[in-house]
């Protein structure tokens, strides 16, 4: 129990002042301050206040509960602090699957689970909230990454200023794990409590940002579908069960294409989306596989040292699946009108590296649990050191958006 109340205390004064600074940012960023911000802050208040912004945001869930702080804030502040909030309760839902993932391995391999893992597993989320992608030191170039100026064409796990993301984040995080969860057992026993909530969390994902249901049905169809061709149809019918759960948000997603992508935008511009290799990303990135190798050092090298315990894992394989979905997307979709240059896309991408992150991070905490000897412990030293660097990159990149410093990102 002493260790447990450590451990909350560590967990809590770190999330007071991780929130607090988190609170301030996006301050600045709905505060008038000439530009200096790059953020959908603007549109975001006005619809808020139900004014029109020139966008179409067929996704409300955001505007909803921000309007509800409109009692005792302003609008600008009160987009601020549901931001703020969403962003905070990703970092509690994560540090529960952290330590109930660890807990869950330390009893398989008979490792005490103490005070110093759990301090380490807190350390770990805080982390994987501010990793980002990795670049040149100031004043160098490195293959035309120039520090900052090109980290758009690389993209980051953590894109801190558009705030519909961070509000869905919560939300896919819950929807990741029970995932797994699901997929592990759906074809022997289908529990209707897990199935109604994976449909609900889903539903709501898409009503607060569709990017990661555009990456998670495809992804969860062909899961599905392989697996019933696997089984020869034994299993159709929890399978069909299981898609039944995904109806409500197959209907949201209609509504939302409808308005979105097809006609003309406020712009009279045609919009919808089209199809062509590289056209999007190369606006800000003329060698993709460089920037594939910028975004993904850390977890690829996880990957490839750890490929024989990490095959078997089913949160591994659907976070880099889910990753595979958003990047094949991202490389052939854009949207047409004046949001392609936005490359709206990406989201689904930059969702499947926060989850290939967060399962390394995983990965390698266990390496540096799991007994055996110094030479098998040295191994997460590469893995130690990369992620070192992508920590050190990410706490730069966000100083940088702190300070306001918008210089040509779009």
């Amino acid at each position: 129990m002493a260790n447990k109340k450590i451990n909350y205390a560590f967990f809590t004064v770190l999330l007071v002042l991780y929130s607090a600074l988190m609170m301030s940012f996006f301050y600045r960023q709905v505060m008038p301050r000439d530009g200096i911000f790059y953020s959908d802050m603007e549109a975001y208040i006005l619809e808020t206040q139900g004014l029109e912004s020139g966008y179409e945001f067929p996704y409300r869930l955001f505007f909803w509960v921000s309007r509800v702080w409109t009692i005792f804030l302003s609008p600008a502040v009160a987009v601020a602090f549901t931001t703020m909030l969403c962003n905070s309760a990703a970092v509690i839902l994560t540090k529960y699957y952290f330590d109930k993932n660890l807990q869950k391995y330390a009893r398989q391999e008979g490792i005490v689970w103490n005070t110093a893992w759990e301090l380490v597993s807190t350390l770990a989320v805080f982390s994987l909230f501010f990793v980002s992608m990795v670049y040149s030191p100031r004043g160098t170039a490195f293959f035309g990454f120039d520090y900052i100026y090109r980290c758009m064409g690389i993209l980051t796990p953590n894109p801190y200023w558009n705030a519909t993301y961070l509000a869905v984040r919560p939300l896919t995080i819950a929807t990741f794990f029970l995932g797994i969860d699901l997929l592990a057992e759906y074809e022997t026993v289908l529990s209707w409590k897990k199935v109604t909530a994976f449909g609900v969390l889903v539903f709501l994902c898409t009503f607060t940002k569709p990017s990661f249901t555009f990456i998670l049905v495809p992804t969860g169809a062909i899961i599905l579908l392989y697996r019933l061709l696997k089984n020869k149809g034994k299993t159709w019918k929890n399978t069909l069960l299981f898609c039944l759960s995904l109806l409500p948000t197959g209907v949201l997603l209609l509504y939302q294409f409808s308005n979105v992508f097809t006609g003309t935008n406020s712009h009279a511009e045609e919009t919808g989306i089209g199809f062509e290799l590289f056209k999007a990303w190369h606006v800000y990135s003329n060698n993709i596989p460089l920037s594939l190798v910028m975004a993904l050092a850390f977890p690829i090298a996880v990957l490839v040292l750890n490929m024989r315990q990490m095959k078997n894992d089913g949160g591994v394989r659907l976070a880099w699946q889910l990753w595979l979905t958003g990047f094949l997307t991202f490389l052939i979709c854009y949207e047409k009108g004046f949001r392609f240059s936005h490359m709206n896309f990406s989201w689904g991408y930059m969702h499947g590296l926060f989850f290939v992150f967060m399962v390394s991070i995983l990965q390698m905490i266990r390496n540096l649990m799991r007994k055996g000897t110094l030479s098998k412990r040295l191994m997460s030293v590469p893995e130690i050191v990369l992620f070192a660097y992508h920590l050190i990159c990410g706490i730069v990149f966000f100083v940088y958006m702190y300070q306001g410093n918008n210089v040509a990102w779009f």
